[in-house]
């Protein structure tokens, strides 16, 4: 009888959960994260036993049914299925020298104990607050897949340029984090519109969209405005793009010189979360406006000193049905 446990299903499990994992990571569901690629790298790891015998994949407690039956001296395996751990896994191959061994001057090592150890601990008690082991994950993977001399694109699909970003060494930090994002949003974008019929996405850009300069908040230090823009991602017009002046800008100035803080896509989700994040992805820091191309506020602003900032932007004060055309 054909034993269930082989090195094909070992590696499709790992192949599956390893997009699963990415997907998750998009969605910024760490724990989700944590669960699927903790799984890939534990079958990867066991697919990687396998290949040279399943005898391998026995636990070392005594009991020699698993190991009778891998050897080929059991034809029908035991009842109840039961192989080593992604722990003992990652350190047999470590003796083999396919995964690097712990060292004290090495943080790779320890990186993959506590990615495992995460999964373990969101598998059974949850997790908050932890440290992305993306590049461990992504890391992890490619080391075996070299050492099974097995395609990556093939095994991450649509991943593929995702992972070539985490691994690209000639990148900064900050720029390998816009270009995830950005490959990540793609990524949404195709998934959450790839079964509709053409033009139909035409209709929600314009539904999630609106054109013009919006003030979104103001106060005593200066004002934020909102505008439509054409999404560096997905490449539709429908990112929202966040621009503040200061107060010494606002006064009797009709011409802005406005800097861009911050965007986020209706479409796609794709995010840059501050100034820095804006260059990186290739956008100007400031963006010239008229007072004339307000078009309505969005902003209450119930507080005095706030109030006499929109006063001198050269609005009129908002009142409580804040949505008045200006």
């Amino acid at each position: 009888m054909d034993s269930p446990v082989t090195f094909d299903r070992l590696y499709e499990g790992a192949r599956r959960f390893a997009r699963l994992a990415m997907e998750a990571h998009a969605e910024e569901d760490q724990e989700v994260f944590l669960l699927h690629a903790g799984v890939s790298v534990e079958r990867l790891a066991k697919a990687a036993l396998a290949r040279v015998h399943l005898t391998l994949l026995t636990e070392v407690n005594g009991k020699d049914d698993m190991l009778l039956h891998f050897a080929g001296a059991l034809s029908a395996p035991p009842a109840r299925l039961r192989t080593i751990g992604a722990s003992t896994a990652i350190g047999r191959l470590r003796k083999m020298d396919v995964l690097p061994q712990k060292q004290k001057s090495s943080s790779e090592a320890d990186d993959l104990d506590g990615l495992i150890e995460l999964h373990n601990g969101v598998a059974h008690l949850g997790t908050d607050n932890v440290q992305d082991y993306l590049a461990t994950f992504v890391t992890t993977v490619d080391k075996l897949l070299q050492h099974l001399g097995r395609d990556s694109s093939s095994f991450w699909g649509a991943w593929s340029d995702a992972v070539r970003v985490i691994q690209d060494d000639r990148a900064g930090r900050l720029q390998k984090t816009v270009r995830l994002k950005m490959n990540q949003a793609r990524h949404r974008f195709r998934t959450r519109f790839a079964d509709l019929p053409e033009g139909a996405v035409d209709g929600i850009e314009q539904a999630v969209t609106e054109r013009g300069l919006t003030v979104v908040e103001v106060s005593p230090e200066g004002a934020l405005f909102q505008t439509l823009s054409q999404c560096p991602a997905c490449g539709r017009e429908a990112a929202a793009l966040f621009l503040a002046a200061d107060q010494d800008s606002l006064l009797f100035d009709s011409n802005l010189k406005l800097k861009i803080e911050s965007l986020l896509c209706g479409l796609c989700g794709f995010r840059l979360s501050d100034a820095e994040e804006v260059e990186a992805a290739g956008l100007p820091a400031f963006l010239p406006h008229s007072l004339e191309d307000l078009t309505r506020s969005i902003a209450e602003v119930p507080d005095p000193a706030e109030r006499l900032v929109t006063i001198r932007l050269g609005l009129p004060t908002v009142r409580s049905h804040a949505h008045d055309s200006l």
